[in-house]
């Protein structure tokens, strides 16, 4: 290993390593840290292992046995140590496919060097990580992206790393460089998908407290120094009895396995926890209000507004949140958020899940007494997911009341999602196909079909993402998910997300099996819409789309479209009555002004098509076009001369936008390294 000098950012943690190893082993079982002064801090499984027990052994190994483990400090010499046990938080199987605890905390003997510990950071969500082999040879460093916290763990993205994780990290640090911080400490992969997993340094600080170690202390930011002299301020003027209560609260809602001593000592542990001040706001202002506790709530709920990032909810909360949500997706989240607070900047690709869309939420400024965003885009959720709307009214009450959020305020905001969730009418049943062609001239795709619930739930797929296959095999599967569209009476049809170059294919008009039946042309009988497989620009989408109601605008070439669309950004329908070599580039250009719906013609272009087009579009178009569309195709299913014969309409509702790749999620807690 090569240690850097003072202006390496990893020059902290390559001094503290720590290799863990059988004794008089030539090769290490797993990797350690210096945490503070004298203690290095390792996994419990790698301890079992170094002693030749089993991985999820849970008895603390005995002195006797702590003979038989060796710790290498590499930037120190060659010499090795026989550590005590200072504290053990043994592997707990949790059935969630991860663990609890599995954390080891190991006294160095008094002959060992001093050396500097590692500061122990907060992970940023997307921020990047580095871990190292046990070995500490700088050639294995390995780059991760923190993804999501996973219980108390951290869900790691390889992302474009070239080494991977395997048996001999576990152990060792997780490293963010760009704030010279341990930020977990490397447990375990999932090997089938390349993903990896961390303990977070909330356990670590725990393990620490437990130990009766002190925690390295981080340099406080100035906003820090500030908002500890005012919470400090605020505790110090609660009647004692109140204190007392508010302590026990904060102790539960942290798992705290000690009582802080001092007022200075419980907003330490505030301000170094994750979600301690909102923990500790909760803790000690009063159940409900009253007169009497007023003047103190209101101190303490305004000093908690001073952190950064400004967490609203304390930790029960937030997990309970995190539960109702889990199973929503992103977009859909994002739609309810644009509709409760469209003055929000919020971007899919910014919030790969639902953590990160509740952290994004409550990190917003809202006036005192005010409902916040988040509380506002719960509600909003609440009316269009009824299998969660009491759980998260629930919620939502209990968290207002809480934070004092003025009488009334509640009750205002749900009367106004529910005027909303009226107007727009609940989601339907569709199946959605993500299509690429891979040979025009062989009729072969690469495809995922996917059918959804009225919740935008994905309910069954059939993929051939990998593999090319043909026209027919193709509608052999599109088939069986019409056919389980057809259990629902109402549906929004059949939607096909389409690379550009591929608008000008005539999808309606493919057959597809109908059981006793001669195969029938699918845009004949169901609603049959092209969107893009990439969003479009967010804020024209979004805008245009809320003009719905507007007049048609008649397009006949692309110069025509670019010039007509830069200056008139409320168009919400185009007609594309372009020539059919140029309805790929027209029906691009259109997205990429951020139109909805589009319609033209395959096979005619010039006034005479545009006339034909513009009879399908009736006063209330925005409720009727597409049926309206779907008529047409249907009288031409025998007759290619017709005008139905040959229709596309893309259709592009915003209120639901192609998801992003990202890794599935954990099914295991795969194997320990």
């Amino acid at each position: 290993m090569t240690y850097g000098t003072g202006a390496d950012p990893d020059a902290p943690v390559l001094r503290a390593w720590a290799t863990i190893s059988a004794a008089g082993a030539a090769e290490p079982v797993g990797g350690g840290v210096v945490v503070a002064d004298g203690y290095v801090l390792t996994c419990a499984h790698v301890v079992n292992a170094a002693l030749g027990r089993g991985h999820m052994a849970g008895a603390e190994p005995t002195p006797a046995e702590l003979a038989a483990l060796d710790i290498l400090l590499p930037g120190a010499g060659p010499d090795t140590y026989r550590p005590e046990l200072a504290c053990w938080s043994p592997p707990v199987d949790t059935n969630d496919g991860r663990w609890d605890g599995d954390l080891a905390l190991l006294r160095l003997p008094p002959t060992a060097p001093r050396i500097v510990p590692v500061p122990i950071g907060d992970a940023l969500l997307g921020s990047t990580a580095w871990a190292w082999h046990a070995d500490g040879d700088g050639r294995t460093v390995v780059d991760v992206r923190v993804q999501k916290p996973f219980g108390s763990w951290l869900l790691l993205d390889p992302g474009a790393a070239q080494l991977p994780v395997v048996p001999g990290y576990s152990g060792g640090p997780l490293w963010d460089s760009a704030t010279g911080t341990l930020v977990g400490i490397v447990v375990c992969v999932e090997p089938e998908v390349r993903r990896y997993y961390a303990i977070g340094p909330a356990d670590v600080r725990v393990l620490l407290t437990r130990a009766g170690v002190a925690v390295p202390a981080r340099a406080r930011e100035p906003w820090q120094a500030r908002l500890h002299k005012v919470l400090a301020d605020a505790l110090d003027d609660l009647p004692t009895d109140r204190y007392d209560r508010g302590l026990d609260r904060f102790v539960r809602a942290l798992y705290l396995p000690h009582r802080p001593t001092t007022v200075s000592d419980v907003v330490n542990v505030a301000l170094d926890l994750p979600r301690g001040v909102p923990a500790l706001r909760d803790a000690f202002t009063a159940s409900r209000w009253s007169p009497e506790s007023a003047s103190y709530d209101e101190r303490l709920i305004a000093a908690a507004r001073l952190g950064r990032p400004a967490w609203l909810l304390a930790p029960e909360d937030h997990a309970e949140l995190c539960e109702m949500l889990a199973d929503l997706l992103p977009q859909n989240l994002l739609a309810a958020a644009r509709s409760a607070v469209p003055h929000l900047s919020l971007r899919v690709e910014r919030l790969p899940d639902h953590v990160a869309f509740i952290e994004a939420l409550e990190d917003r400024e809202s006036d005192p007494g005010v409902m916040p965003p988040l509380l506002q885009v719960v509600e909003e959720i609440a009316v269009r997911h009824h299998r969660t709307c009491d759980d998260l009214r629930a919620w939502s009450t209990r968290v207002a009341d809480r934070l004092r959020v003025k009488s009334g305020a509640l009750e205002q905001i749900r009367a106004l999602a529910e005027t909303r969730a009226a107007s727009t009418g609940p989601g339907r049943p569709v199946v959605r196909v993500w299509l690429s062609v891979c040979d025009r001239a062989a009729d072969t795709y690469t495809y995922i079909i996917r059918l959804y619930d009225g919740d935008d739930r994905s309910l069954e797929t059939w993929s051939a993402a990998d593999t090319p296959r043909g026209h027919e095999e193709m509608c052999d599967e599109l088939a069986e998910a019409v056919d389980r569209l057809s259990d629902y009476q109402e549906n929004a049809g059949v939607e096909f997300l389409l690379e550009h170059g591929s608008f000008d294919l005539p999808i309606d008009r493919w057959r597809i099996p109908s059981g006793e039946l001669e195969p029938r042309r699918i845009g004949g009988d169901r609603f049959v819409v092209l969107r893009g497989q990439n969003p479009p620009r967010r804020d024209l989408w979004e805008h245009r789309w809320q003009r719905l109601g507007s007049a048609a605008s008649v397009l006949h070439d692309v110069e025509d479209a670019e010039d007509a669309l830069g200056e008139d950004l409320d168009a919400a329908f185009v007609i594309a009555a372009c020539p059919p070599r140029d309805v790929n580039m027209m029906v691009q250009m259109c997205r990429w002004f951020g139109v909805p719906v589009v319609l033209w013609h395959r096979q005619a272009a010039g006034e005479d098509a545009a006339r034909a087009l513009l009879e399908l579009v009736g006063d209330d178009w925005p409720q009727d076009l597409r049926e309206q569309v779907r008529r047409r195709r249907h009288k031409a299913r025998r007759d290619d001369r017709h005008l139905g014969a040959h229709l596309s309409l893309l259709w592009e509702d915003p209120r639901w936008e192609p998801s992003r790749a990202r890794l599935t999620e954990p099914r295991s807690k795969g194997g320990a390294v």
